[in-house]
């Protein structure tokens, strides 16, 4: 038997025993519950069972009950589900267009931030957490900068007269950068007795000509130039080198050896 829907007028083939007193009946188009058994004005349609009515309109299309139990067609409230399910929607394209459009933007946006202003970029990235448990000990580890070409001698300054200057280098074997290395000289007598001693950051140095010509002050300026030590004994990395001079101005008499040692080797802040 035959049945239009009142609201979208959707047709369904229904079996003759579902149109029982009371029974109800849910659209599966428009979900309009009605009564099977309807009065004369809701256009109730009853056929023979055998004729199927077709419809060039979708919204006429005759839909055919599903086969089988039609105890578990019954859905709450005593109403019956009619036709097949309804088919979900394809999602609209636009909504994953729309999503990559933002993505690119976003993407841009970090980019340009990166390129203009990196530093306000750094500070809310995680850092190395190596970095970040480095003890105030292991930030002054000197155990594995090496000194090596060291040599020393005796100049003649004509301001000054006679100085004592040490230099070489000092190499990075850490495995991470080290920057603002300093030494320290000392010299000793006979007797092993240190008579003289002075510190120097490595990263600045003097010509021959300039130990004997430049002042006192002018060599003193020379060898803690700023400038260079920060240019050249900063973010030194494993296996490079750093050079040091240590002048010593007015040397004891009785100098009979000399050492050196590296006392600092400071960590690069954490970028």
């Amino acid at each position: 038997m035959h049945i239009t829907c009142p609201n979208c007028s959707t047709k369904f083939s229904l079996p003759d025993e579902m149109f029982k007193d009371g029974a109800q009946a849910r659209c599966t188009v428009c979900d309009e519950v009605f009564p099977l058994i309807q009065p004369q004005e809701h256009n109730v349609e009853v056929e023979p069972q055998e004729e199927i009515a077709f419809s060039d309109l979708q919204e006429q299309e005759e839909t055919v009950a599903p086969e089988g139990n039609v105890d578990a067609l019954i859905g709450d409230e005593g109403t019956f589900g009619l036709g097949e399910p309804k088919k979900a929607k394809k999602k609209s394209g636009k909504g994953c267009l729309i999503f990559f459009i933002i993505l690119l933007l976003l993407g841009g946006a970090c980019a340009g931030a990166w390129l203009l202003a990196p530093d306000l970029i750094r500070q809310f990235m995680p850092m190395d957490k190596n970095l970040q448990s480095v003890s105030a000990t292991a930030a002054n580890d000197v155990s594995r900068i090496s000194l090596k070409n060291i040599s020393q001698y005796y100049i003649t300054n004509e301001k000054i007269g006679q100085i004592f200057v040490i230099e070489g280098d000092a190499e990075n074997r850490f495995g991470v950068p080290k920057e603002l290395i300093k030494v320290e000289a000392t010299l000793y007598d006979a007797n092993n007795v240190a008579i003289a001693s002075q510190q120097q950051l490595g990263g600045s140095g003097v010509s021959l000509f300039q130990l004997q010509v430049l002042a006192k002050e002018e060599l003193a300026d020379a060898l803690n130039n700023k400038v260079e030590i920060l240019t050249n004994n900063t973010n030194v990395m494993p296996t490079k080198s750093v050079h040091f001079m240590v002048v010593f101005y007015d040397p004891p008499k009785g100098v009979a050896e000399f050492g050196v040692k590296v006392v600092e080797a400071k960590n690069p802040p954490v970028q």
